[in-house]
């Protein structure tokens, strides 16, 4: 395991005391799907627009829904937002939802830490319905960071969004995250990135 973790945090993830993953080679960019990913339910979903957070779950409130987030999603901005092994990481999203304005509203409800929103991470938003390689290709150029140093997280639930991205968009390392974010899935990912690096081949 790359990172000692060790406790439960305030919103239920699991947070690291200790890392050693300034030990291995980690992404300059971290892409992140939101819905089904980062948070349930889907955006398409909601009885009405994001309106409230709430600070004693650290939840959204729409229309008769409530937003949750995802612990391992959690997990993955705060430790690029504070951890000391991922300063030179940047954050991004890659979302395919058709309610953009909802995303982007949630962004900026959600904490990730105390006083810090979602929002304030996210360096580079890519919100459009089309194929994630489009998304990808946006990111490249306005990040200037090449496909081999991002590490991608999806729920592939339309489609294998992360085969797609891979076959379009080479380098890419990829994590389908089927029932969203866990924090067992961050450090896999990471992982599976720095293994990638290590074994060279299309990330050279």
């Amino acid at each position: 395991s790359p990172c000692g973790w060790v406790f439960v945090g305030r919103y239920g993830e699991i947070v690291p005391l200790v890392s050693a993953v300034t030990a291995m080679a980690v992404p300059l960019l971290v892409v992140l799907d939101l819905d089904m990913c980062c948070w349930d339910p889907e955006m398409f979903q909601l009885s009405g627009a994001p309106s409230k957070w709430n600070p004693s779950d650290n939840s959204v409130t729409a229309g008769r829904d409530k937003i949750k987030m995802f612990p391992g999603a959690i997990a993955a901005i705060r430790d690029i937002h504070s951890n000391p092994a991922f300063k030179g990481t940047k954050l991004a999203v890659a979302s395919s939802t058709t309610e953009p304005d909802y995303a982007r509203a949630c962004m900026r409800m959600f904490e990730i830490d105390k006083g810090v929103k979602m929002h304030d991470v996210v360096k580079y938003s890519e919100i459009f319905c089309a194929s994630k390689t489009n998304h990808f290709k946006n990111l490249k150029k306005s990040s200037g960071i090449e496909y081999q140093d991002m590490l991608f997280f999806d729920d592939c639930t339309y489609g294998n969004n992360c085969a797609d991205v891979e076959r379009g968009c080479p380098g890419v390392v990829t994590l389908a995250t089927p029932n969203g974010m866990q924090e067992r899935e961050w450090r896999e990912g990471l992982a599976k990135f720095a293994k990638a690096k290590a074994a060279g081949g299309a990330h050279e």
